[in-house]
């Protein structure tokens, strides 16, 4: 089988939106975690972050934007039909997605790297959250690509991790169990962790948080002229 045909075997469908990705992404980009998981709750969506230790590869790195998922599992099978996989999900990406792996807790090597962002950022990547391990940090880092992990490996992944399946429901770990995340859940992350939004909810999420956030911006203002904590909360409701 030639490698052609191995992409078109596992070429998905891209997943589009009912948004405009770049004007969604940028307003995400102005405000911070905390407030979008505080928007979520006042929406009856409690939990949706994801559990503590995964966090940016430098503290202003930032990612916004539509789940891409991936699941990999441990495994020592390292042949090609397997590892080409990896084309096929690069043709499927959409411009402004975010990269989301789950690694079935896999501890025995890096499962993301430079050449694989260099590659996906080409595809339109904006971004990559891996619930496991980064390898080629430095290199990552100095080509700003916001990458979010819970820790780093030298090891390289073939032989020891592979993907399985993309374009998926997959499950990563989460403050009070696993969070459910599907293709199109948009995926926001700063130097505090990362919250998970659905999809239908995006929008709406967002408008409560640009709210907020200027309240909060006027909240700041009135108490440092020295207004009374209390009122400065009846008036702006943010505190």
């Amino acid at each position: 089988m030639s490698e052609d045909k191995i992409v078109d075997v596992y070429e998905r469908r891209p997943h589009y939106v009912n948004y405009d990705v770049e004007d969604i992404r940028n307003r995400y980009l102005k405000l911070y975690t905390a407030l979008i998981y505080d928007a979520m709750e006042s929406i009856g969506l409690p939990g949706r972050s994801m559990s503590s230790g995964i966090y940016p590869l430098t503290i202003d790195m930032k990612v916004a934007g539509p789940a891409f998922t991936c699941r990999r599992q441990t495994t020592p099978n390292s042949d090609t039909y397997t590892h080409n996989i990896r084309l096929g999900q690069m043709k499927s990406m959409t411009p402004g997605c975010v990269f989301i792996s789950d690694t079935q807790g896999n501890l025995n090597c890096g499962q993301f790297g430079e050449i694989t962002a260099t590659a996906m950022r080409a595809a339109g990547c904006s971004g990559a959250v891996i619930d496991g391990s980064t390898r080629d940090s430095n290199y990552l880092i100095n080509m700003g690509f916001p990458t979010f992990c819970r820790f780093r490996n030298p090891v390289e992944g073939l032989g020891r991790s592979m993907i399985v399946d993309y374009q998926i429901p997959i499950f990563v770990n989460g403050i009070d169990g696993m969070i459910k995340v599907n293709p199109g859940d948009f995926i926001f992350g700063d130097n505090d962790g990362v919250v998970i939004v659905p999809e239908d909810k995006t929008i709406e999420v967002l408008e409560i948080a640009e709210t907020w956030f200027e309240n909060e911006k006027a909240s700041r203002k009135a108490m440092a002229e020295g207004m009374d904590p209390f009122e400065v909360y009846n008036k702006f409701g943010r505190f």
